[in-house]
């Protein structure tokens, strides 16, 4: 199940806030050793005080089991304004039908929950999730900034996307941008690979109208 947390409802939710921010330090700094800010027992950066959209995915037990960040790129994003390398010196993606995925992670200890074919069902819902927001919201593409492990990852997941330029090494890890096109297509074709029947989210969302604080 796919939960939405948003600026209207972020107040009613300040635990799951919280265990999201713990999972995103054990994977970005405990296990993956990346240079990110840690305050106690939270991974957490500026980007968190731009009104952000989180997807969490939680298991049947209600167990967070995954998590990711979504920003439109009108606003501060970490393509465009950390990671401007990654455009190979194409102008920045500034556009209100443009959303970008950040801090995308996958609680460690169940990275082995996986449906038959290799996908993490975790990493399939939260990419779903997106794409039923996107779809909702009349997106017409999703940018991140991974890397070529995770690429990989959404290859297997059937959303290869598109390199938006080539890959570049940032500290221990080889980043690359990837754009996904959202449509109805894609979102079937993830589901199919994940064997994931019906909609994923707990309830309809549309991101504009869910910023609101």
């Amino acid at each position: 199940m796919i939960r939405i947390i948003t600026g209207a409802n972020r107040n009613d939710f300040p635990q799951e806030i919280a265990a999201m921010h713990r999972l995103r330090k054990r994977v970005f700094h405990d296990l993956l050793k990346w240079d990110v800010t840690v305050r106690d027992d939270w991974e957490i950066d500026h980007y968190d005080d731009a009104n952000p959209i989180y997807v969490l995915s939680y298991s049947p037990e209600g167990m967070l089991r995954g998590s990711l960040r979504l920003l439109p790129t009108l606003g501060p994003n970490m393509l465009d304004d950390t990671f401007p390398i990654l455009l190979g010196g194409r102008p920045q993606i500034r556009s209100g039908a443009i959303w970008e995925s950040s801090r995308f992670c996958i609680e460690p200890e169940i990275s082995q929950d996986r449906a038959s074919n290799q996908v993490t069902i975790a990493a399939a819902e939260l990419m779903c999730g997106v794409g039923e927001l996107g779809l909702s919201s009349g997106l017409s593409h999703i940018v991140t900034v991974t890397d070529v492990f995770l690429e990989r990852m959404f290859r297997r997941m059937g959303c290869p996307g598109e390199r938006i330029a080539e890959p570049h090494k940032i500290g221990s890890v080889y980043a690359v941008a990837v754009a996904w096109e959202v449509t109805q297509d894609l979102l079937q074709r993830m589901k199919a690979v994940a064997q994931i029947d019906g909609p994923v989210l707990a309830k309809p969302t549309a991101l504009e109208p869910a910023r609101a604080a």
